[in-house]
Order: structure tokens, then C-alpha cells, then sequence
């Protein structure tokens, strides 16, 4: 595991090298802010219990679903 440390997919911004993983967390957390987004206004967070732990289950949910997406191996 230690060689594959290099395997990391890396894409080129500004001539800037960022890992993906960080490009799939953040494009997780702002799909996270427009499902909180249409929570909020559908009225459906006082049935989230608990909800620390349901926000944190969709935000992994959505930035593994950007990963799987978009960098998954083919």
C-alpha cells in the first residue's frame, strides 16, 4: 500500500496540483449545502434524528458518489 500512495488521481487548476479526493470533499459539502437548502424549506429536518450523525452520512454519501462519478477507474 505504501507504493500506491503515488496512484492518486491529481488534477491540474491554475497550474496548481490538487489530489481528488479534495475536489470530490468539497464538491460534496456544497451538495450537502443545497440538500440542507431544500431541507430546510420542505420542513423535513425535525425528522432527521439524530441529525449531527444524518448530516455526516449524506455528506460521505455525496462526496463518495462525486468520487465513484468522476475519478472511479473505468
Amino acid at each position: 500500500m505504501v507504493t500506491m500512495t503515488g496512484c492518486d488521481p491529481q488534477l491540474n487548476i491554475a497550474g496548481a496540483y490538487f489530489p481528488a479526493w479534495l475536489i470530490s470533499a468539497i464538491g460534496g459539502l456544497f451538495c450537502f449545502w443545497l440538500m440542507h437548502l431544500i431541507l430546510l424549506r420542505t420542513g423535513m429536518i425535525p425528522f432527521l434524528k439524530p441529525v449531527s450523525l444524518v448530516y455526516l452520512a449524506i455528506v460521505v454519501m455525496l462526496t463518495s458518489s462525486i468520487w465513484l462519478l468522476f475519478f472511479a477507474a473505468r
